[in-house]
């Protein structure tokens, strides 16, 4: 798949909420998930433990208030995404995370995403 298929589909099933299918299906086996320095939850290495990072982010959403993909912007081998969540949290906490996502595509696959917020 060349970068702009895998970003239109990467988009599409974000929008329809479909995380964990978008990452078995367009990710690398050994892809980097990078979070920035601040957030609790550390970047990690390889396919199934972003597969088990994002169920457990996913486990405490009560509610989705708002989410918003943007069109993917696209270059060679890197697209980026704008995305908005809002969620409230099982203990009620409403998070809001306003956040650009790059991704590095290789062999039709994505092998790395580094969030920005």
């Amino acid at each position: 798949m060349t970068t702009i298929t895998i970003a239109n589909k990467l988009v599409e099933l974000l929008r329809e909420k479909k995380i964990l299918e978008a990452q078995q299906q367009l990710f690398a086996t050994d892809a980097i998930n990078q979070e920035p320095d601040m957030y609790k939850e550390k970047s990690v290495a390889g396919l199934e433990a972003m597969i088990q990072k994002e169920k457990r982010f996913l486990l405490y959403i009560k509610k989705w208030n708002h989410f918003e993909v943007s069109e993917p912007l696209v270059s060679k081998d890197h697209f980026s995404i704008r995305m908005i969540t809002d969620v409230t949290m099982v203990n009620n906490d409403n998070v809001v995370i306003d956040e650009v996502i790059v991704y590095e595509v290789r062999e039709g696959k994505i092998v790395k995403e580094q969030f920005f917020y």
